[in-house]
Formats: structure tokens, sequence, C-alpha cells
């Protein structure tokens, strides 16, 4: 159920349709009307609304019609704002079937995403520069941070425990050093900074009517653009297994817009986090009761899956240096 129970009824009226039921779910209202099943979002941030549809919009004007756009009120307008807060309307798909891991599907991913990020770019809210010094920021506390922390968890254990963990410890801190060196270094023009989600992941995209199509992104959760690809790449490595899958999504990307040297690097240092198996062996370490054959295991599997991550940086670090422009 919706976090905050809101009457929208006032809301539904203003809009060319019937309503005959209204369903709240977890974070929109299911809307029954005489012209099919509509969505309506609650937007805390209004700002953010019109950002998300400005870039909506503006990849309908590029010919991109696979992606969720808002419903016009009886008056035109593509939003409501009331009692400060930003409330849309969209179709909502009943039949949805989630997007399988093939090439073609991967290759219009990276079509689809690249217009996004065009998109975005064409938008006024221009704080991608703001935006990539937060993430520098934040990749070097997060560091110090765990320095401090295993530091500390070392002198606390026994024996027996740092022999267990402990020679986990220099290659997690090498990576997340990597992480952080790259972001630090990366050198790119305002104008390509552009402003996106946090998380782009398989959920994100559907078949519908036979088509790959983009939903989603209502958080209020923005971030510099590629740490959005960076997680569908990851994502695309891991569960879907075959490196041609993520060279079908980032030639599908470069079709429209090409990534030179430097945005390759800045997707490199999102990629590099080991975010799953820091995740994981930080609970295991965190956790005050024994520990079970489970968690064991769960690092075991995350330590693999690093692995294989860590295969998929070095072909996008040499597919980086194939495309890097003489100087």
């Amino acid at each position: 159920m919706a976090k905050e129970q809101l009457d929208i009824s006032p809301i539904c009226k203003r809009y060319k349709l019937k309503t005959t039921k209204i369903t709240p779910k977890v974070d929109y209202y299911l809307i029954e009307t005489n012209r099919g099943t509509k969505e309506v979002r609650v937007w805390p941030r209004i700002e953010y609304m019109r950002w998300s549809y400005g870039w909506r919009e503006q990849m309908a004007r590029q010919g991109v019609k696979n992606v969720e756009r808002f419903i016009r009120t009886k008056d035109s307008k593509p939003y409501i704002v009331s009692n400060k807060k930003g409330y849309s309307m969209m179709d909502h798909h009943r039949v949805e079937e989630p997007i399988a891991y093939t090439t073609d599907n991967m290759l219009e991913c990276g079509r689809i995403t690249a217009q996004m990020h065009l998109a975005q770019q064409a938008q006024s809210l221009q704080i991608g520069g703001e935006l990539l010094k937060r993430e520098q920021l934040h990749a070097q506390q997060g560091l110090d941070r765990t320095k401090k922390f295993l530091k500390q968890w070392e002198r606390d254990r026994n024996a027996k425990k740092r022999n267990k963990w402990g020679s986990l410890f220099p290659s997690i801190l090498e990576r997340m050093e990597r992480s952080a060196t790259l972001i630090q270094s990366v050198s790119l023009p305002d104008e390509v900074l552009a402003a996106s989600h946090k998380d782009l992941s398989r959920k994100n995209w559907v078949m519908v009517d036979d088509q790959v199509f983009l939903r989603g992104f209502y958080k209020t959760s923005l971030t510099v653009q590629h740490k959005d690809t960076a997680s569908f790449l990851q994502e695309i490595a891991l569960d879907g297994g075959d490196p041609a899958l993520v060279d079908a999504f980032l030639d599908g990307y470069e079709e429209v817009k090409p990534l030179n040297y430097e945005e390759f690097r800045l997707l490199l240092s999102f990629m590099a986090y080991p975010h799953e198996l820091w995740k994981t062996l930080e609970k295991v370490l965190q956790a005050s009761t024994k520990e079970d054959k489970q968690a064991a295991e769960d690092v075991k599997q995350s330590v693999m899956r690093q692995r294989e991550l860590d295969y998929h940086l070095q072909r996008l670090a040499k597919r980086a240096e194939r495309g890097r422009q003489p100087s």
C-alpha cells in the first residue's frame, strides 16, 4: 500500500476520463477508467517531476515512443500541482513480459538509454558538475570509512575470525581505491555532465507489444549520468553472463551517443566499486550472532561474482582504449 493514503479523486476528475475504481498500490494508485487502466504517481518534489516530464517529452520529440509519458489533463496540463505535491497520470500496462537477455534486446536497451541521456542533457537542470563532485566526495569518504571499519574489526576479533575473512580485505580495498582514484581523475566539460537516475536495472525494461519499453524512475534520487549505465551493465554482466550482451548494449548506446575516453573512465569508476561483495561481507562482519553456513556461502558466491565482473571490467577497459582518440 502507498505510504501516505491520499484522496486522489479530485485529481482524477481533472482528466478526460471517468474513474470507476481507485486501488492504492505500494508506490502509486491504480485507476480503472472508461479509457483503460491508468496509474497516478505522487511526486513529493515538484521540480523533479517537471524534470522527469521534460526528458520524457524530449525523447518523444526525438521519435522515441517506447517510454512512459504523462497523460494531459482536461486543460492540457501534463501534470497537476496541488498542496505542494505533484501528480502525474500514465497508462498502466497489464501485460508486461520481463525482458530477456538477448543481444537484440540489449542493443535496443543501449539505444534507448543513450536517447534518454541526450534528452536529459537538453533539460534546464544543469547540475551534472555538482553531482560529479558529490560522487567524488562520496567515493573517498566510503573508502576512508571502510578502512576505518576494517582496522577496528581486526583489532576487536580473534585470530580465527581474522584468518577466515581478513584475506578478502586487501582486494576489497584495492577495488575501492581504484574506483575512487578513477572518479577523482575524470575530467569532463559541464555540458557533458548531465543529471540522471542513480539506478537503471532490468526492472526498468519490459516487453510491450513485442517491443522493448522503458518505464519507472519515480524516486527523487539523482546523480551524474553513467552511474545508471554502470548499474545496468553490472546486472547484464553478472545475470546475463554472456560478454556479447554487454557489447550489444554498448554498441546500441554508441550508435546514438558515442562515448569518449573520459566517459568510459567515469563508467569504469562506478563499475569498479565492489558493491555486492562488500555488502555481503560487511553483513557477515557486523553480525553479532554466530555465523551460519549460509553466510559463508553468500560470501563465497559474491567473491565468484566479483571475479566475473572483473573480467567484464577488463574487456570494457580495452574497449575504452580502442576508442581513445590520439592526442
